[in-house]
């Protein structure tokens, strides 16, 4: 389907364009018709006077052309090679090769260099039109994310449960193995498809986005680490929850692409290094609290209930780890949990995770299905809560479990949305698994080490259960009772 000229005109009517075409009928005609979406155009007809107006330009004003159009077989200096003398001036120039059929030899070198479109010749409308819809919308996303970047000292995410970064002593041991593989970490997010499909549906470069803004907030991560920033407070995600709020996205799809952003991190980590509970503490709690974050700040930017967002602020009061008082009344945690409720443990662990995958996954779902995910969520939290060591944590799961049941029929008939709820639950039943088998199997000292990470992410799903995106609010706000402490 053909794209309105006003698309692109939107985009494209302010920016300056490099046109390098060495066959003089075609370098006319064709930069007669770009005239119609560019503010301006300049000419030239070989890869060395490309490059030269290319310098001059830049040079004249101190900032680069907007797009450069090259056709790639040229006298002189082809297409390729004056591609690469520009991308060392500015490694971001937009760059649309025009190619005639025989010379599909040299576009896996194209491709290699990174540009932002091919156009066959003679150039088609309708395709041509696509590229400069995709290249333009590039364009304006990052010049919008420079402006921002430009006041981004004056720019702060809510302080939510601050904490002394000094105190990430742990994690402090893998700083150097992290600096070196960010690329690697910010590529396994890129490369999750259904990251990929939300940020393609809007018009977001994934390469791009991976680049300005994941690269960035592991960065921040690091310096968190290293001291130099305190947790839940990157001004990075703040440019970019306003990125979003700017491409209108709505809640299910930021929720899907931070989630799997969060995931990228923590299974790298968790998948290369042993077991170590402070080490799992100190990453839990800085990635769980930039989440905790990014939802509630987008909530607040799309303008949710004054009321709501109040009543969301105490939740950094939960993230206080108490004092254990009763273990040393016991030998072992074995011997002050009933041997059979531990079995139950593990095998609710099993039936939740795996109904968390059904009901995502499976046409035939019964509304059923979710009332008793709701309910084997609640009896995991009725367990533990029998027992004063885990009371806090098991009212927590239990009112989890609540919220499941008494939006049954909300998540049954809203399959997307119980696809994004049982993505970050089976995450939390996967935390559930490492801290029960610590508990029980390695008797460690202490039991509430990951509570700052189970609380953040009870809360999390709660409000994303809770959350009625066509309202722009949450669903039965009155009754809601996850903020009441």
């Amino acid at each position: 389907m053909s794209i309105d000229n006003k698309l692109i005109l939107e985009n494209s009517k302010s920016l300056n364009v490099l046109y390098v075409e060495d066959d003089n009928d075609l370098r006319l005609t064709t930069s007669g018709l770009f005239t119609n979406f560019f503010n301006h155009i300049d000419i030239a007809v070989d890869g060395v006077d490309g490059y030269e107006k290319y310098k001059s330009f830049l040079d004249r004003n101190n900032y680069a052309y907007d797009i450069v159009i090259s056709d790639i077989k040229m006298p002189n200096m082809n297409g390729l090679e004056m591609s690469k003398k520009i991308r060392e001036l500015d490694h971001e120039q937009s760059i649309i090769f025009t190619t005639a059929f025989n010379e599909a030899q040299y576009l896996g070198e194209a491709i290699e260099i990174g540009v932002d479109g091919f156009l066959n010749k003679p150039i088609n409308l309708i395709k041509m039109k696509e590229v400069f819809y995709r290249c333009t919308q590039k364009i304006a996303d990052k010049k919008f994310m420079q402006k921002h970047y430009q006041q981004i000292e004056e720019m702060n995410m809510l302080h939510i449960g601050k904490k002394d970064s000094s105190d990430f002593r742990e994690a402090k041991h893998i700083l150097d193995d992290l600096e070196r593989n960010k690329e690697n970490i910010s590529c396994m997010w890129r490369d999750k498809q259904i990251v990929r499909d939300r940020l393609s549906s809007h018009g977001i470069d994934v390469e791009y986005f991976r680049t300005h803004f994941s690269i960035k907030v592991i960065e921040y991560f690091l310096s968190v680490i290293k001291g130099d920033a305190q947790v839940g407070n990157c001004p990075v995600v703040f440019v970019m929850l306003d990125f979003f709020k700017h491409k209108d996205l709505p809640l299910n799809d930021v929720f899907m692409i931070c989630v799997h952003f969060k995931n990228s991190v923590t299974s790298y980590i968790f998948n290369k290094y042993t077991f170590n509970e402070e080490l799992f503490e100190d990453v839990s709690l800085i990635v769980d609290k930039n989440f905790e974050g990014v939802v509630i700040n987008y909530l607040k930017m799309k303008k949710c209930d004054e009321k709501i967002a109040q009543k969301m602020k105490p939740i950094e009061k939960k993230q206080e780890v108490k004092e254990i008082k009763t273990f040393d009344e016991v030998t072992n945690y074995v011997e002050y949990v009933l041997e059979n409720d531990v079995y139950e443990l593990q095998d609710l662990e099993e039936e939740i995770d795996n109904l968390a995958i059904s009901v995502t996954s499976d046409k035939d779902l019964d509304v059923n299905d979710i009332v008793v995910l709701g309910s084997n969520i609640k009896r995991y939290g009725a367990i533990l809560s029998n027992y004063p060591l885990f009371s806090e944590l098991g009212n927590s799961i239990i009112k989890l479990g609540n919220s499941f049941q008494k939006n049954t029929q909300i998540l049954y008939d809203d399959r997307e949305k119980m696809a994004n709820i049982t993505a970050l639950l089976e995450g939390f039943v996967n935390d559930l698994i490492v801290w029960r088998k610590e508990i029980f199997d390695n008797n460690i000292q202490n039991p509430y080490f990951l509570n700052d990470s189970f609380f953040s992410n009870v809360d999390t799903i709660i409000m994303f259960i809770e959350y009625d995106e066509s309202q722009d609010s949450f669903v039965d706000a009155d009754d809601v009772d996850f903020f009441d402490f």
